[in-house]
C-alpha cells in the first residue's frame, strides 16, 4: 500500500500547480502543438516547456513530433475527469461564497441607519457668521 500512496501523492503534486491545470484545461478537448498551448494559456515558452516536460514525465501527457512542432495530448482521460470534477466543486464553492458575501453586504446595507427624509442638514445661523471684510 505504501507504493500506492507514494504514487498517488506524486500524481496530486503534479496537479497541485495552477499553471499545469491551465495546460491540462487547454488540452482536455484535443491535441495541440506547443504554440497553440502558449496562446491558450498565455504562458512564456520556457515556462510552458518546463511544465509540459514534467507532465509528460509524470505520464499525464503524451507527445509526438511532426516536423519542427511537438504536439501534446492528455494521456489518460481520467486526468481530465478528475480535474473537471474538482474544478466544478471548487467553482461551486466560490460561487456560493460570493453569493453569501453579496447577501451579507445587502444585509449590512439594510441594517445601516439612514437619515430620515424629514431630517434636514443643520442650518447655520446667519447672525453667528462673520462678515467678510471689504477693502
Amino acid at each position: 500500500m505504501h507504493e500506492v500512496f507514494e504514487s498517488v501523492a506524486r500524481y496530486f503534486s503534479v496537479l497541485g500547480e495552477p499553471t499545469r491545470l491551465r495546460i491540462l484545461h487547454a488540452l482536455c478537448q484535443e491535441e495541440r502543438c506547443v504554440n497553440d498551448i502558449l496562446k491558450a494559456t498565455g504562458l512564456a515558452q520556457a515556462n510552458a516547456s518546463r511544465h509540459l516536460g514534467l507532465m509528460y514525465q509524470a505520464g499525464m501527457l503524451s507527445r509526438r513530433r511532426e516536423g519542427n512542432q511537438i504536439f501534446y495530448k492528455v494521456a489518460d482521460p481520467m486526468y481530465v475527469e478528475l480535474c473537471r470534477s474538482v474544478s466544478v466543486q471548487v467553482a461551486g464553492r466560490i460561487e456560493s461564497a460570493a453569493s453569501a458575501r453579496e447577501s451579507f453586504n445587502h444585509f449590512v446595507d439594510d441594517m445601516t441607519p439612514r437619515p430620515s427624509p424629514s431630517a434636514r442638514a443643520p442650518q447655520t445661523n446667519p447672525l453667528n457668521q462673520k462678515e467678510k471684510a471689504s477693502v
